[in-house]
């Protein structure tokens, strides 16, 4: 079964596309793929921009839309195409097909829509018994 994560952070969207660069990095050390899911085309090449300068020694070799060849993937389509591994949504939904994956993460920024959007997208993952994890980002340690 598919487990959710939710991370909080205090920011805006720019905030949460960092955030996203800094899971897709751990992923991809540890070995596993990954398919960030934005919510259309020019977020894509936003973030296809960001992985490759959001740190300056990260190598995050990408694609934008899957392939069978890339552990990690950007893509705004219907067909996540093989990967089954780590789901980053950056979308306003999540998509049909989020339930392929082991993990999905959902990221919640200082937006009041997309905090009710999160909140309502929590419930619907509770309500069908899905594994949820909470990472509350925005306080300091």
């Amino acid at each position: 079964m598919t487990h959710v994560n939710f991370y909080k952070l205090s920011g805006d969207f720019d905030a949460a596309l960092v955030l996203a660069c800094r899971l897709t990095e751990k992923a991809f050390q540890q070995g596993l793929q990954v398919l960030l899911y934005t919510p259309d085309e020019a977020t894509s090449r936003q973030l296809d921009e960001l992985l490759w300068s959001f740190k300056p020694s990260a190598f995050l070799p990408h694609a934008v839309e899957a392939t069978p060849a890339s552990d990690i993937a950007i893509s705004h389509g219907d067909d996540p195409g093989e990967h089954h591994g780590i789901l980053i949504n950056l979308a306003d939904e999540a998509p049909g097909w989020f339930s392929r994956f082991e993990k999905t993460i959902e990221i919640v920024y200082d937006e009041q829509q997309v905090i009710d959007s999160k909140r309502e997208r929590f419930r619907f993952y509770k309500s069908r018994g899905y594994p949820l994890q909470y990472h509350d980002l925005s306080k300091p340690e």
